[in-house]
């Protein structure tokens, strides 16, 4: 009976041995289960905030021309939906990258905008074959552990980046900072190209539209503003003129010799005459923001003079026109040779409108040719019936 009593007892030590042991395999199955369940629902969570964000950045590039405006949402977004610190974003110069190179910043403060450059220059983001130089040069998206500055906080401590390329080259290099360790690879990479993807199509619709905004308004030979811009020029001056300043002026400008160049040399040669004469005008305006000089057609520019202290100013530069072609075109080895005709008419007190001043003006460049070409006629009045006050011969 004590036999059978101790192997009962013995029987009951290892029966609970063996359920103590089942129930802890039980405990770490559901712990396991528990965390895959959990991991699953912060992934999904993860996978929520990055979808509510792409329809954030996708919302703005459909609405939007400005490729600014959705890198600020883009930077703004991504640190709220990622949790990350601060976003940088620098925009590219013709020589590159650069600390100094224009860039936006979010959060906004001057504070976190010092702590994200301090954080860029531990990392040694644009040495030679630094991080910036391989995510431009491979075109791929980078994290790394930027090297902790004495003024740099524990909250840049991670960082992640990548380019946005647009037309086929890195236009815009996106940096993101956080305290948590953020890893270069799916569902992240998956996330920057799509975000990289939307700012680029941003960034190429707005080149395409300056473009044609550019071709528009612009002559195709000369680059010059065209017979349209220079109207909206003029309509602008005269709509916004002070009295505290020197009248607007306008002055037509013809070409005396074009036609016989043209008829000679040909229609490459008469080209390249416009093309210099464009070039020649403009550099008598490079000292005057407010000044205007655009080719209307043919052989025939304009200038609007505006923004100047004295009407005698306006003078000096219609004489500088005048004089901008002594001295001869080469074309193929030979001298081409032309003069300018010009009229100048001032813009009325009292306010006239663009094509009273503009026929006056024209008159006036007439009374030039009829005088020889190679000289200024100023119009007394922009009444295209008034006689002229004086005329300017260079000779």
């Amino acid at each position: 009976m004590e036999e059978d009593a101790e192997c009962s007892a013995g029987d009951y030590q290892a029966l609970y041995r063996r359920t103590l042991r089942r129930l802890e395999r039980e405990r770490k199955i559901r712990r396991e289960a528990e965390a895959i369940a959990e991991r699953g629902l912060r992934e999904l969570y993860r996978l929520n905030d990055q979808q509510k964000l792409l329809e954030t950045i996708v919302s703005y590039a459909n609405t939007t021309s400005s490729g600014q405006r959705v890198i600020e949402v883009t930077l703004e977004e991504t640190c709220k939906s990622l949790g990350m610190t601060c976003g940088l974003a620098f925009l590219r110069e013709q020589k590159g990258f650069s600390l100094s190179a224009p860039h936006l910043c979010r959060p906004s403060t001057q504070k976190a905008l010092e702590n994200a450059l301090s954080a860029c220059r531990s990392s040694g983001l644009f040495e030679p074959g630094g991080i910036a130089s391989q995510i431009v040069e491979e075109q791929k998206i980078l994290s790394w552990m930027p090297g902790q500055n004495a003024g740099t906080p524990a909250s840049l401590s991670h960082a992640l980046g990548f380019p946005v390329i647009a037309d086929g080259a890195v236009r815009v290099l996106l940096i993101f900072f956080s305290c948590a360790e953020v890893k270069a690879e799916e569902p992240v990479v998956g996330l920057c190209m799509n975000i990289g993807g939307h700012i680029a199509r941003v960034m190429e619709r707005e080149q395409a539209e300056a473009t044609l905004l550019h071709d528009a308004t612009h002559d195709a030979l000369t680059g010059l503003p065209n017979r349209t811009s220079f109207n909206r020029t003029l309509a602008e001056t005269i709509r916004t003129r002070t009295k505290h300043v020197a009248p607007p002026a306008v002055c037509v400008i013809d070409l005396d010799e074009f036609k016989q160049i043209n008829d000679n040399f040909g229609h490459s040669a008469g080209d390249m005459f416009l093309t210099e004469a464009g070039r020649r005008l403009s550099a008598c305006i490079r000292s005057y923001p407010d000044c205007t000089v655009a080719r209307m057609g043919g052989d025939e520019f304009m200038a609007c003079l505006d923004g100047l202290s004295d009407p005698a100013e306006a003078l000096r530069i219609a004489r500088c026109f005048c004089h901008a072609f002594d001295l001869p075109f080469l074309f193929e080895g030979q001298e081409l040779q032309s003069s300018v005709s010009i009229g100048i008419a001032f813009l009325a007190t009292g306010g006239l409108e663009a094509s009273q001043i503009l026929k006056a003006a024209d008159l006036a460049m007439y009374e030039s040719k009829k005088r020889g070409g190679g000289i200024v006629t100023l119009a007394e009045s922009p009444s295209p019936v008034r006689s002229k006050q004086f005329t300017y011969s260079k000779s």
